[in-house]
């Protein structure tokens, strides 16, 4: 009857505040991995998933050029070039270059090659990370 209704209705509104606080602890733990200046900025559940693929194809590039990319702007170069994590367009061709928002936040703070492998793992006690890996 409708005790049983209130019964399931409750239970129903349990699990979906558990689901809810599972994706709310992702997204934190997700925040904590991508660089924002300033760095104690909320960045909205929107913001944080653009960042984080727009970080991950900023290291993608990292990784691609390696010492190729002096200036500290590897996704600023790949664009124009062969080896690049940036998508090609539909029609074949590469999309406009645009200056990624890391590289052109390592240019502000006048970062070089050297710089940028440590800017990006400065971030929020990720450089811990880098020293213990193997």
């Amino acid at each position: 009857g409708p005790v049983v209704v209130v019964r399931q209705r409750q239970a129903a509104n349990a699990r979906e505040r558990d689901r809810t606080q599972s994706v709310n602890t992702a997204f934190t733990a997700l925040r904590t991995l991508i660089p924002t200046e300033p760095v104690d900025r909320k960045l909205s559940k929107i913001e944080t998933l653009r960042l984080a693929s727009s970080y991950i194809a900023h290291l993608a590039n990292v990784l691609l050029l390696g010492d190729a990319a002096d200036d500290g702007q590897p996704c600023f170069r790949a664009a124009g070039g062969a080896k690049s994590a940036v998508p090609a367009a539909s029609d074949g061709g590469r999309q406009p270059r645009s200056i990624c928002t890391f590289c052109l936040s390592n240019q502000r703070k006048g970062g070089g090659r050297r710089d940028l492998a440590g800017s990006c793992l400065k971030v929020r006690g990720v450089a811990s990370l880098r020293g213990s890996r193997r």
